[in-house]
């Protein structure tokens, strides 16, 4: 009967959280990195400059079914959010628990704004979770001496790298289980070596786009990233303190206070979690130490951590689970609010210029009035006349926005390093020759000579300009470009 209802507690949870997901992502504007994806997906291919392919291409059905929608765009993330409750039950499992306590996991684990808002929200990080936490999974089954456990880890390894390339820090899960669990007495059979063979066909089609593009998406991911700044205790505080907000930080105490009390535990299962929940922010903790890291990279351990957290029990836990999730909550309701009604808060005065960067109220500015310029630039473009920007946000934001029906072009003559898959998806011929509504964020004094450096004719055109209250809140530059010179490198980088 208990059992029963466990489950029963379990499936309810996952209804919840799910519907849930489904609110915010309907209900909250696409930001520039998920629309970059959406373009991304309707050009497709075996992988993306920047990006590997899975969640890319998890958008195409569900822009099938569901059409150029915020909920299309963010069905890959909300199909994933279920599968990491879906692979947390047979980690919870493997740690002594059931269907109470994976739920119960799954249901803190939404008290990180982490998780409570990433959900709902498209990214390569979601689906890499996914993956991570099966392969942890299936890890822990080897070091229990499961050999079929073995296959499992290389189709997760190899369909997690698909999602994102960290995906490798898996091989330390593997590693504690060979070390510390039966995978050592395995490595006599030919399982192993299957298993990784079949992790390397699942990545095939990075490799294939690499050798078809001069190896420049894994030339971009050694070498252009991150730019080194040398040895600096300043990025290692800012990722560390970033991550004490996302999890919120008494959750994060109690987190780490899980995984200390977890090293005393002898199990082999309880060895590769240990190893598992730790070794993504420990990565990226060292990166950190001469690259600024984004601090949701060290998440993909966060769910075994988790995990672990709800099968001990040690002095203080309830407190700080408790206020860890309110606080957590309360923050995300207020990154919601601000996101949905972001002209609210520019009635409210407020910079901070610490680290890692200046922030002040009308930072707001920039999520408001883009349906408004996606018309304006509809309106202004003239027969056989391309929309182009040098922001990527902008390129593929203003394309969702319409619907797919303004043709925009990124014309990188910035040097920007990122959002740059769409300079492989266009041929030179296509391009030469074609007039540009160009539409700039900022009023950089060079920006017109660079144009006319690619355009016979560059023009400045009134700027499109978003008020609010009878005030100017959002200027862009407007300029009008005709005949395209020289489409390479600025507009694609084909031969």
């Amino acid at each position: 009967m208990m059992k029963t209802t466990d489950r029963t507690f379990f499936l309810l949870v996952l209804l919840g959280t799910t519907l849930l997901h489904v609110v915010i992502a309907v209900a909250t504007p696409v930001s520039g990195d998920e629309a970059y994806y959406w373009d991304c997906s309707r050009h497709l291919d075996w992988t993306y400059f920047d990006q590997p392919p899975l969640v890319i291409w998890a958008m195409i059905p569900s822009r099938a079914i569901l059409g150029e929608t915020n909920l299309a765009v963010r069905a890959p993330a909300i199909l994933a959010s279920l599968l990491i409750a879906l692979a947390l039950l047979p980690v919870v499992r493997r740690l002594g628990g059931d269907y109470r306590e994976a739920g119960l996991a799954y249901l803190l684990l939404h008290g990180t704004p982490l998780v409570f808002l990433g959900s709902s929200y498209a990214s390569t990080d979601i689906a890499m979770i996914v993956a991570y936490t099966l392969a942890t999974w299936a890890a822990m089954a080897v070091a229990d001496g499961d050999l079929r456990g073995w296959w499992g880890f290389g189709l997760a390894i190899g369909l997690g790298f698909l999602a994102k390339f960290p995906m490798v820090l898996a091989l330390a899960v593997i590693a504690a289980a060979v070390v510390w669990g039966e995978g050592r007495r395995h490595l006599k059979s030919v399982t192993p070596y299957l298993a990784a063979a079949l992790a390397f066909v699942c990545t095939a089609p990075v490799w294939i786009w690499a050798a078809q593009h001069n190896w420049d998406n894994i030339l971009f991911q050694l070498e252009g990233r991150h730019a080194s700044a040398g040895f600096t205790l300043k990025y290692l505080g800012e990722y560390f303190g970033a991550n004490l907000v996302l999890l919120s930080p008494t959750f994060a105490i109690a987190l780490g206070a899980a995984w200390w009390i977890a090293r005393k535990r002898t199990e082999p299962a309880w060895r590769v979690a240990f190893v598992s929940a730790v070794t993504p922010l420990a990565f990226f903790g060292l990166l950190a130490l001469r690259s600024r890291m984004s601090p949701h990279w060290g998440a993909p351990g966060l769910v075994v951590a988790t995990a672990m957290l709800v099968m001990l029990t040690f002095r203080f836990k309830r407190g700080l689970v408790v206020s860890g999730v309110v606080f957590g909550l309360l923050l995300s309701g207020t990154v919601l609010a601000i996101v949905a009604y972001p002209e609210k808060l520019l009635e409210i005065q407020w910079t901070y210029s610490g680290r890692p960067g200046r922030v002040s109220t009308s930072s707001a500015a920039a999520i408001i009035g883009n349906d408004e310029i996606a018309r304006e630039v509809g309106a202004r473009l003239r027969p056989g006349e391309l929309m182009a920007s040098s922001s990527y946000t902008n390129v593929h934001l203003l394309g969702f926005l319409s619907g797919g029906e303004l043709e925009t072009r990124l014309a990188n003559i910035n040097n920007g390093l990122h959002g740059l898959a769409s300079l492989y998806w266009h041929e030179p011929d296509d391009l030469v020759g074609r007039d540009f509504l160009f539409v700039a964020n900022d009023r950089r004094g060079d920006m017109h000579e660079k144009l006319a450096e690619i355009f016979t004719v560059v023009e400045e055109q009134p700027a499109i300009e978003i008020h609010r209250h009878g005030q100017l809140i959002r200027t862009l530059r407007v300029l009008r470009c005709r005949d395209l010179k020289t489409p390479s490198p600025a507009f694609t980088r084909l031969d």
